[in-house]
């Protein structure tokens, strides 16, 4: 019976935890409906009250920078607010701006909830709340990207929480001094790179489009699809990972897309020298410096580009510091990277001329009459292979920087193949020509003995009639 009891005692409190929940929303919703029953503006609630029933991922997103864009410090002045993360949560903050200074300075646009000129409610002096509970809506809270809370969230069919994939939202705060420059990356262009292909395959959305990457099922049609931008990338609801990506690495996340017979940069990069120590993909796509809050600091350049690609950082060939010489010397690498890639491009012009060569041998022995068509299989089956292997070298896009070694070795064994393949088409050939000529010889032969014979048989007649 005291089990009884207990278990019973457990089940009231429960139920009373319901209760006063739903009471709580009832409350949240009578205060959002007029007198008349219709729904009021919708306004700021705040993390909080998000995280009720979205509390894992309230829990989750408490942990990102974007939950520690502030630091409320209460010192002997007031109030005073520091620009910080959680990089420098336990460290001396190095920005800090009195409240004046923190609102004119267009600090709050980006750094406080609904106190900015972005707010689809227009440009606040203040933000919710501010003298009641000046904490609560500091960072950059749920509301920032979903929209201010909407009464009709509660109904199960209806909801007007923004859900928005573009990087337009993310734009509005890292541009200027804090811009990552996402805006210049060929990913913007994704989906028009695969429309523009005249075939655009729906099996290409879960890389060309920042909806199928992150699983969304997805197809050509759907309604809003973006290219790939910064939440393809990087979880908003997420501090499992360095820079809040989707992957542990971004080698990793690069690999998701960057990889197979079309886009090989993962294959390649793997096992390679500047794998083996270590480096990722972005360690060198990622190189530049900028601005941020009037001193110079690194960041992740998010164009992705390489010398002559792109140069928002003032990164060229001539002036330092260039990729390169961000571990090596600049005249070092330079001429590394310029033997490496001349010795590639010419081993690739060569194996590219000889599969030509014996495209066209094959052809010619395809012509032959009573060609060896088993060999003729075999020498197009590796022509194929060693067409692959070139095109891999080549959709890699790299010249053999990725992985020299394993670069130069696919070409040779696409010459090998190469070779393979024209020994087999001119045997096929040859061995017709002379089976041919055989058949030529013999019909000569038989033309010429019935030619005698049939002039034999004419003189006879001739002598009987004379």
């Amino acid at each position: 019976m005291p089990r009884v009891r207990e278990l019973k005692k457990i089940k009231h409190v429960t139920n009373l935890s319901a209760l006063l929940f739903i009471i709580a929303i009832l409350l949240s919703l009578s205060i959002a409906v007029g007198a008349n029953g219709t729904t009021t503006d919708p306004t700021y609630k705040g993390a909080e009250y998000c995280g009720l029933c979205h509390e894992e991922t309230y829990e989750a997103w408490n942990q990102t920078n974007h939950a520690n864009a502030i630091m409320l410090i209460q010192n002997a002045s007031g109030n005073f607010y520091s620009i910080g993360s959680t990089d420098n949560l336990n460290g001396t903050p190095s920005r800090i701006y009195n409240e004046e200074d923190f609102r004119t300075g267009s600090c709050m646009n980006c750094h406080v909830t609904g106190g900015n000129s972005f707010d689809p409610l227009g440009a606040n002096q203040t933000w919710p709340e501010r003298d009641t509970d000046p904490e609560k809506f500091l960072n950059i809270q749920c509301e920032v990207c979903h929209g201010q809370f909407e009464p009709k969230h509660w109904k199960p069919t209806e909801t007007d929480m923004t859900i928005n994939y573009s990087s337009a939202a993310c734009e509005l705060c890292h541009t200027g001094s804090h811009d990552f420059s996402h805006s210049q990356s060929a990913h913007v262009e994704s989906l028009t790179d695969l429309l523009d292909t005249g075939y655009p395959s729906e099996d290409c959305l879960h890389c060309m489009s920042t909806q199928g990457f992150i699983g969304l099922p997805v197809t050509l049609n759907t309604t809003d699809l973006e290219s790939v931008s910064c939440v393809a990338c990087h979880d908003p609801h997420s501090h499992e990972y360095d820079a809040q990506l989707r992957t542990e690495t971004s080698t990793e996340l690069c690999g998701s897309c960057h990889s197979g017979s079309r886009h090989p940069q993962d294959e390649f990069f793997f096992d390679s020298a500047h794998d083996k120590a270590g480096l990722e993909c972005t360690s060198c796509h990622g190189q530049g410096t900028m601005l941020s809050h009037g001193s110079e600091s690194e960041v992740t350049n998010h164009t992705w580009g390489i010398y002559e690609m792109h140069y928002p950082y003032n990164q060229t060939m001539d002036e330092e510091p260039i990729v390169c010489s961000t571990c090596h010397t600049q005249e070092w690498s330079t001429s590394q990277l310029n033997v490496i890639q001349t010795t590639i491009s010419k081993a690739n012009v060569n194996v590219t001329t000889i599969i030509e060569e014996v495209e066209s041998a094959i052809s010619l022995a395809n012509a032959t009459t009573g060609v060896n068509q088993t060999k003729v299989n075999q020498a197009t089956s590796l022509i194929e292979q060693a067409s692959d292997k070139v095109n891999l070298v080549n959709y890699d896009g790299s010249s053999g920087f990725h992985n020299p070694e394993e670069t130069f070795a696919m070409l040779s064994d696409a010459m090998r193949l190469a070779n393979e393949a024209g020994t087999l088409a001119l045997e096929a050939q040859g061995e017709a020509q002379v089976a041919n000529l055989e058949v030529r010889t013999n019909s000569v032969r038989n033309i010429a003995i019935a030619g005698i014979i049939g002039a034999l048989i004419l003189g006879l007649a001739i002598g009987k009639k004379w």
